[in-house]
């Protein structure tokens, strides 16, 4: 946790088309490089994952789309176990237009009942991969993100 605080305002660099870039890079930023195994990243015991967020007119803090879990069949449930996300906020250059993120936060999550409920009511499978895949991935509802509290958090709610 000291690493993920120690990453809050560090810049992802570009993107590119690969989407999982920011994930893989931040990941790197705490010493974990990513195995792409069915089990969680870190000591098999923590699964990280970034969670892209941006101001709303009201100034608070919004997830701005379901992140990917897992591959379907490889270990979605075992990787909720306990998941360190990363909150990353997209950074758009007002000269060029480049693309780029910084972590602005992070939220450790166990596993207990209420999460359980949350991720029955809010995890979901959808095409992962290149256009016309028939790969599918699990994805948790951005929903997730207010009724687990880490918005509240990010926000300084309740």
């Amino acid at each position: 946790l000291d690493a993920a605080s120690a990453a809050i305002g560090v810049r992802l660099g570009a993107r590119g088309r690969d989407k999982g870039a920011w994930g893989v890079r931040a990941a790197e930023l705490l010493g974990v490089v990513e195995r792409g195994l069915d089990e969680p990243d870190w000591r098999g015991d923590v699964e990280i994952k970034t969670v892209p967020v941006a101001r709303e007119a009201s100034g608070y803090w919004s997830v701005v789309e379901d992140p990917a879990i897992a591959m379907v069949g490889e270990g979605g449930i075992a990787k909720l176990q306990r998941m360190l996300w990363l909150v990353c906020a997209t950074i758009i250059d007002a000269e060029d237009g480049d693309e780029d993120a910084t972590i602005v936060s992070w939220y450790l999550l166990d596993w207990d009942a209420h999460v359980a409920r949350l991720a029955r009511r809010y995890l979901h499978e959808r095409p992962k991969g290149p256009r016309n895949t028939k790969q599918k991935g699990l994805y948790l509802h951005k929903r997730f993100f207010a009724d687990a509290g880490m918005l509240a958090t990010l926000n300084g709610g309740p």
